[in-house]
């Protein structure tokens, strides 16, 4: 196959089809119909030869010519990228794309060095690469270091990965919280808090798995939702409903209106370690990332001190 413009355009609708899960979900990302899509899709089985996948009432599902092609398309536009910025980096200064992944409700945290980085990055000299930044969960991180679709993520990994790499970056400090109208808000009595803690509905930050709560009941019952984003558990939690952990400084603003109440603030915290992920294989990282790397080790607090997980919650864990 000869690789025409009109291909590359076929394999860029394949991959965001392929990553979006289908059809109807893919038509908000290149912004044409499902039945454009349809044609383009059949155009590129055409010149292929072959079907890349079936699509129908059972659903969008990648035939095993379609998995191996969309193998070989991250890797050709991988290479793009590559050529983009090496042919770039001929010019001088910084060029072509840094792709930053990040997880979400970050910016607001006063000890968070990402912002600060991204402003440093911004300031440089001769820097003409353009920025693409991605808002995902910590699973969806990896991924996309692992697929070459991210160049540095930034987020909670508890999971390392064979492949990456991981930096220690800063810590933030999580609090456990429920509605003001919850039954807990209500008991004064840190004993009884913590007799009756272990039945509350709770919402589990799916990434930080048996991490997020020693505080439960054995057989996992009191779980009523499993979420990848903070946004998703601070809303739980505000039905009124269920307690989860939240970052101080997230939860803060309800927490001083009295919306939310932190519950045994004294014993029920933990440090959550912020990690720097790339991938293994970038012996030289390309100047823009190099550069944007050393933004954010240069804007982090050097002194971070050592995570904490209170006594009483590692008691409860045993």
């Amino acid at each position: 196959m000869v690789i025409s413009d009109i291909d590359v355009r076929l394999l860029r609708v394949f991959r965001a089809v392929v990553e979006a899960g289908g059809f109807a979900n893919a038509q908000a990302i290149l912004n044409v119909g499902a039945s454009t899509i349809s044609t383009q899709m059949s155009q590129l089985e055409t010149r292929l030869g072959y079907v890349v996948c079936n699509r129908g009432r059972g659903g969008f599902r990648l035939t095993d010519k379609g998995e191996a092609l969309y193998r070989l398309v991250i890797e050709f536009f991988q290479s793009v990228h590559n050529f983009e910025t090496q042919a770039g980096e001929l010019r001088g200064g910084m060029n072509g794309q840094l792709r930053v992944g990040f997880i979400d409700n970050i910016v607001s945290d006063p000890r968070s060095p990402f912002r600060p980085a991204v402003e440093r990055f911004r300031r440089q000299p001769r820097n003409n690469a353009r920025l693409l930044l991605e808002v995902l969960s910590p699973q969806e991180l990896e991924r996309g270091l692992m697929e070459h679709r991210l160049d540095v993520a930034v987020g909670i990994f508890y999971s390392r990965l064979p492949g990456l790499n991981y930096e220690a970056l800063y810590l933030q400090r999580d609090v456990l919280v429920c509605h003001r109208d919850h039954p807990m808000a209500q008991i004064k009595d840190d004993a009884e808090l913590a007799t009756a803690l272990p039945s509350c509905h709770k919402v589990l930050r799916s990434f930080l798995g048996t991490q997020e709560f020693p505080v439960a009941d054995s057989a996992g019952q009191a779980m009523v939702a499993s979420i990848s984003h903070i946004e998703a558990a601070a809303l739980m939690i505000l039905t009124g409903d269920c307690i989860g952990f939240l970052p101080l400084h997230y939860s803060k603003p309800w927490i001083d209106t009295g919306e939310l109440v932190v519950l045994l603030p004294d014993q029920l915290y933990r440090d959550t370690h912020f990690s720097i992920a790339t991938r293994a294989d970038q012996v030289r990282p390309p100047p823009a990332l190099h550069t944007f790397l050393s933004c954010l080790r240069a804007a982090k607090v050097q002194d971070t001190g050592t995570a904490q997980v209170h006594p009483f919650l590692s008691s409860m864990a045993a």
